[in-house]
């Protein structure tokens, strides 16, 4: 599923290929994928306006159509945007085509439909309602530290609940904790501790997005690089542990990470 890093790449390419154009119609070829709103009335609420600027929050993005009007976009597993130039033909499991005047389209391609697009009157408020946490790169270290005292969870549990932090999944959340040195069912870390991993935390998606969320550009001294059964700890090839924390394959180093 992508991450923060990889949602950001594609906030970028909605900023190169989509903003400014006018929006001729839009075709709604799935409504597994829509959230909230119908058909028609998607089609009506984005006919004629245009996309002014696109954000990210999290895993979420949202392209402005006006102050109080935004399109909601959720990646899932396999959600895809592709901007078409005109004559190019959509992918074959777009779910959403939205057209330009210009002749040009956004095509949105889910093969597993586990996306989801919707309206909302502004970012903020969308992310009130949906309870959804602050963004992981914008959070500071005293909110971390209130979000995370006083929690009973694993930590690695806690990293992917996106009510409480949003954009981090579950191969950052490995990285991370190993970066931290810190085992990922770890409980009731101290404020040392939590400091070290917001640090962490916000070094792997930095340096993700500076590789333009490329993984097997990213450091060899990662543990992703590594993250397989037989993997081995890129510090001292001490064998990875494996384990299942909230429902997901977890992998970490028995000797560096603490619990």
């Amino acid at each position: 599923m992508p991450e923060l890093p990889e949602v950001e790449m594609v906030r970028r390419y909605l900023e190169r290929t989509v903003l400014g154009k006018i929006i001729r119609m839009a075709e709604v070829r799935d409504d597994r994928i829509l959230h909230a709103v119908s058909p028609p009335d998607l089609k009506e609420a984005v006919a004629g306006r245009v996309f002014r600027s696109v954000r990210r929050h999290g895993k979420w993005l949202f392209l402005e159509l006006n102050e109080d009007l935004w399109l909601a976009l959720h990646l899932g597993m396999t959600g895809d945007p592709v901007f078409l130039n005109q004559g190019e033909e959509p992918p074959h499991h777009t779910r959403l085509l939205i057209s330009f005047t210009d002749g040009s389209s956004l095509a949105y391609s889910d093969t597993r439909i586990f996306g989801e697009i919707g309206l909302a009157t502004g970012p903020g408020v969308f992310i009130r309602e949906r309870r959804i946490g602050p963004d992981a790169l914008d959070l500071d270290l005293p909110g971390f530290l209130e979000l995370m005292r006083n929690r009973r969870g694993a930590i690695k549990s806690m990293l992917l609940n996106q009510h409480l932090l949003a954009g981090v999944g579950n191969l950052y959340a490995d990285e991370a904790l190993f970066l931290a040195g810190i085992r990922p069912d770890s409980r009731n870390l101290d404020d040392r501790r939590l400091k070290k991993l917001l640090a962490s935390v916000q070094r792997v998606l930095r340096a993700s997005i500076s590789c333009q969320a490329d993984l097997h550009r990213l450091p060899d001294g990662y543990l992703l690089h590594h993250r397989h059964p037989g993997g081995r700890c890129p510090l001292d090839g001490t064998i990875l542990e494996r384990a299942t924390i909230a429902g997901r394959t977890t992998y970490y180093c028995p000797k560096h990470q603490q619990l």
